[in-house]
C-alpha cells in the first residue's frame, strides 16, 4: 500500500508540495486499478498524464533547486532524466494490459514516490540547514568538520559544503596520501 501525502512530505515550498500531492494523488489512482480489470486505452491515458505531469513536476523542481543554490542539483537532474527514461523503456516494451498495469504501478511506486520521500527530502534538510545557518548569525559559516582516514595522526578539514555533499548525498572523498575513504572523526 502507498503512502497518503502528508506534511512531514513538504518541501516548504508551495508549488513543488502541490505537485506532490497531485504525484500522491497520481499513484494512488494506478494503485487503485492495479487489480481491476481495465481497459488497455484507460490505463494508456493514466500513463500519459503521470508521464506529463512528471516531465513537468521535475523541470519546475530543477529550477527550485537552481534558485535555492541546491549544492547536489546535477546528481538530481541525473535521477530525474534517469527515472523519464526508464519509464520511456518501460513504456516500449509493453506486451498486455496487465503488464502495462503492473509496470505502471511500479513507476508510482518505486520511481516516483521513492524519489520524492528520499531523494526530494534530501533537498529540504539540505535547505532548512541553509535557512538555520543564515538565521543564526553566531553560527560559523565557514565551519570546518574534522575527518580522519587511515593515515596515523592525519586530520581532513573539511568545509561545511563538502560535509553537507557528504552527508547528503552519501558522497566519498579519499586521502590523497592513503587513498582511503575519509570519515567523520
Amino acid at each position: 500500500m502507498l503512502p497518503k501525502w502528508c506534511d512531514k512530505y513538504s518541501i516548504h515550498n508551495d508549488a513543488i508540495d502541490k505537485q506532490h500531492k497531485k504525484l500522491f494523488e497520481l499513484a494512488a489512482n494506478v494503485e487503485m486499478i492495479s487489480d481491476k480489470p481495465i481497459h488497455k486505452g484507460q490505463v494508456k491515458f493514466l500513463l500519459a498524464d503521470f508521464f506529463n505531469y512528471m516531465k513537468e513536476h521535475f523541470a519546475d523542481e530543477e529550477k527550485y533547486m537552481a534558485k535555492i543554490g541546491y549544492p547536489e542539483l546535477a546528481n538530481h537532474q541525473k535521477i530525474h532524466k534517469s527515472i523519464i527514461q526508464s519509464m520511456i523503456d518501460l513504456i516500449q516494451n509493453i506486451k498486455s494490459t496487465n503488464d502495462l498495469k503492473e509496470k505502471l504501478n511500479i513507476i508510482a511506486s518505486k520511481w516516483l514516490l521513492e524519489h520524492i520521500l528520499q531523494e526530494d527530502m534530501k533537498i529540504e534538510k539540505w535547505h532548512q540547514q541553509k535557512l538555520k545557518n543564515a538565521n543564526n548569525p553566531t553560527q560559523k559559516q565557514d565551519k570546518n568538520y574534522d575527518y580522519i582516514c587511515k593515515c596515523k595522526g592525519k586530520i581532513h578539514k573539511v568545509t561545511d559544503e563538502i560535509h553537507q555533499k557528504i552527508q547528503i548525498s552519501k558522497a566519498q572523498y579519499k586521502c590523497k596520501t592513503c587513498q582511503e575513504y575519509i570519515k567523520l572523526k
